[in-house]
């Protein structure tokens, strides 16, 4: 997975914790991603818990042996609490990945977003898809 090849990976100081085919977990701090609150930046809470979303489905196409380009096809996120500290965001997946009609592999998953001291501070949920192969056109 080349999570330095995002550039808000990189730039707004994301950190892969941990990444298997169950879960996948970041974090990253306050500084750098500050709004004009003085509290985090919804933007990058919400970039955060796509990349982990990214992340777990490449890590579950890798389980299940296929390999290819993982897209975002649509989410929703509710942001329940500011974020005045370091973040960590899980994501986990909400079912089995399943084989669509035009043979993509598709995820659902989950990511919860927690603040140092444990409370949750947003909810996400992606469907992504890891694309089927194709010829390359003459």
């Amino acid at each position: 997975m080349r999570l330095d090849l995002i550039e808000p990976f990189c730039t707004l100081d994301f950190a892969l914790d941990s990444a298997d085919a169950d879960r996948v977990v970041m974090s990253f701090p306050l500084a750098g991603n500050r709004n004009d609150k003085g509290t985090m930046f919804g933007g990058s809470v919400y970039s955060a818990m796509v990349l982990a979303g990214w992340s777990l489905s490449i890590e579950q196409g890798k389980a299940a042996g296929r390999t290819g380009d993982i897209v975002v096809k649509d989410s929703s996120i509710a942001f329940l609490r500011p974020v005045t500290g370091r973040l960590t965001v899980t994501a986990t997946a909400a079912g089995a990945p399943a084989q669509t009609r035009n043979g993509n592999l598709a995820f659902r998953i989950r990511v919860v977003a927690e603040a140092e001291h444990g409370e949750r501070c947003a909810e996400f949920e992606g469907h992504y898809r890891l694309l089927a192969a194709t010829a390359d056109a003459p």
